[in-house]
């Protein structure tokens, strides 16, 4: 433990960095798993370890470090030899390292076998209390992929971020980052492992990373809605002018007459606050169909679908038909099947009278958690536009 008159906590980062990174050559494995966090961009300079169970515990961290016929020895070895129990029974780190290694290798028999080698020590391990509240996430995912509804703040942020098991839960996300910040405040004056300190160190860079692109509260699906719902008072200082302002100038008119133009717009607006939004973004085809995300924000995984009514042409009823095909085709592919989705639609045609009931339509539609209508501005006539 040491002393820091500085509740800084880049301080407080630094210092717990300054630790860790001594751990680079220590052994193979530990390089691997300080790797594996982006915590170090080094070269290896150590020795390999003749011990095959930290060589494949390292594998989970760096592939290739063992190969499948030492994997396979360490699954067929029994967890103590004359009652004496062997080194990796206390070693929770070198354990998930071999679980990550035989996932990694997809291969159903091994882990099948994995399942059967670490039951033989582990339930063991967390019944006599000789694990810390870390440990014990890391032995309860090891165990069933899974963990407690209480969890180590720390750890569940990390496998989230490593995306070993996502937190789809934006509230539940919110309270991890709290418990986990306020733990971190005193993590360099408590005895935690130096996997533990790491861990500090890589979670609090990648939340830093996150608030750097979205407000420090982190956005949730109603904060978008709210956002983008207050589109309209915008608007009303939207560029229409039937004469030039200034000399020397021409009259301007920013028309929106399609639909990239509304998702021109928007990205306009969400740039802004998410420097990761992207847009056109393809999916997995679907037969014949090869369908298109028009707005993505990674960070809180959430789908932003774009629809323009110019005219009355295209009801409010094809509007929801279409939104429904579209959310079953995003669906469709495993990247976008849980993320959250956002209708916003643009109104040219000014039926207000419709809208309540359109809003309502398409969020009965079990795959759609908002939606946003706005009319143009009133000044918009589009057939004066030219």
């Amino acid at each position: 433990m040491v002393s820091l008159n500085s509740t800084n906590p880049y301080e407080i980062r630094n210092l717990l960095f300054k630790q860790v990174k001594e751990l680079a050559n220590v052994d193979e494995f530990k390089y691997a798993f300080l790797k594996n966090i982006e915590l170090i961009d080094c070269t290896y300079t150590g020795t390999s370890s003749d011990k095959i169970y930290l060589r494949c515990a390292a594998s989970g961290f760096m592939p290739a470090i063992a190969n499948d016929s030492e994997l396979t020895r360490i699954l067929g070895q029994s967890s103590s030899v004359d009652g004496t129990p062997m080194p990796w029974v206390t070693d929770i780190w070198s354990v998930f390292g071999i679980k990550l290694a035989v996932e990694n290798t997809g291969d159903t028999t091994k882990i099948s076998k994995f399942g059967n080698w670490v039951n033989d020590f582990l339930p063991q391990q967390i019944r006599n209390g000789s694990l810390n509240s870390h440990e014990q996430a890391i032995a309860n995912y090891i165990i069933d992929s899974v963990l407690p509804l209480k969890s180590s703040p720390v750890i569940a942020l990390y496998l989230h971020y490593k995306d070993v098991l996502a937190i789809s839960d934006t509230e539940k996300k919110k309270t991890y980052i709290k418990d986990f910040l306020s733990e971190f405040q005193v993590a360099y004056s408590q005895s935690h492992s130096q996997f533990i300190q790491a861990l500090f160190v890589y979670v609090f860079d990648k939340i830093n990373k996150e608030n750097a692109t979205v407000p420090p509260n982190l956005w949730s699906q109603q904060d978008i809605i709210t956002f983008l719902e207050r589109l309209p008072a915008g608007l009303k200082r939207w560029t229409w002018e039937d004469q030039a302002r200034t000399r020397n100038s021409r009259a301007v008119k920013w028309i929106v007459e399609n639909e990239y133009h509304v998702q021109n717009l928007l990205y306009v607006m969400l740039g802004a606050i998410f420097p990761d939004v992207s847009d056109e973004i393809h999916t997995a085809p679907v037969g014949q169909k090869n369908p298109r995300i028009d707005l993505y924000l990674p960070s809180i995984d959430t789908v932003i679908e774009v629809k323009y009514k110019k005219d009355t042409k295209k009801s409010f009823q094809d509007l929801i038909g279409e939104v429904a095909e579209d959310d079953s085709l995003y669906r469709s592919d495993p990247k976008f099947k849980k993320s959250k989705l956002i209708v916003f639609l643009w109104d040219q045609t000014r039926a207000t009278e419709e809208h309540t009931k359109f809003k309502e339509g398409v969020t009965k539609l079990s795959g759609i958690d908002g939606c946003i209508v706005v009319c143009s501005p009133s000044s918009m006539d589009l057939t004066q536009a030219s």
